[in-house]
């Protein structure tokens, strides 16, 4: 029995000495914290108010774009008859032009602040202005004698008038910075990137 206690004692000792105790599993990693993101959220239109900026800015940036393209200087005239003629046609391009846009406002939906109908009410008044001042002076100069020098001064006069009634009208949102949710509106518009 000495023996089989000797041998259990070696073996004992034996298997001690040969086997390494198993390792404590490592702690559980810590979570990394997810980097921070910062999402920008671009504040969204009212359809409406998107709608009526798009007209809007449409008609006033229609009315610049039609007189870039049909105001090119031609050759001068060189009678007074020619110049009479050509004073009539200006007029009746800036009441062609200045008309079409009095009625793409007029035909605007209802504005959807009241910011918005100041300055559609504003913007008419330049635009119908302009209109009948260009309307009543070509009507006078086409009513006057052909080769008439003395009815150029007023038609070009009214002309220049015409052009001055429409100052602070090229911007149309600038008009309209005082109402954030305008402005967000014209930042999608189609017609207000003009």
């Amino acid at each position: 029995m000495k023996i089989t206690a000797a041998l259990l004692g070696a073996c004992l000792l034996l298997t001690a000495c040969g086997t390494k105790p198993a390792a404590p599993a490592p702690p559980p990693a810590a979570p990394q914290p997810s980097p921070v993101q910062t999402i920008t959220v671009e504040p969204t239109a009212d359809p409406a108010a998107v709608s009526w900026m798009d007209g809007f800015c449409s008609a006033v940036n229609g009315y610049r774009e039609r007189t870039n393209r049909e105001t090119e200087t031609g050759p001068s005239p060189k009678t007074i008859a020619e110049a009479q003629k050509a004073l009539s046609a200006s007029l009746g391009g800036i009441a062609a032009r200045t008309g079409e846009t009095v009625d793409k406002l007029t035909a605007l939906p209802p504005a959807p602040v009241p910011l918005a109908e100041t300055v559609r009410q504003g913007f008419l008044a330049k635009f119908t202005k302009a209109r009948d001042r260009a309307t009543e002076a070509k009507t006078k100069l086409d009513r006057a004698k052909r080769g008439d020098e003395a009815s150029q001064g007023p038609a070009g006069d009214a002309v220049e008038q015409a052009q001055r009634d429409l100052d602070g009208t090229y911007d149309p949102v600038g008009a309209v910075t005082a109402a954030p949710e305008l402005m967000t509106a014209a930042a999608t518009a189609p017609g207000c990137k003009g």
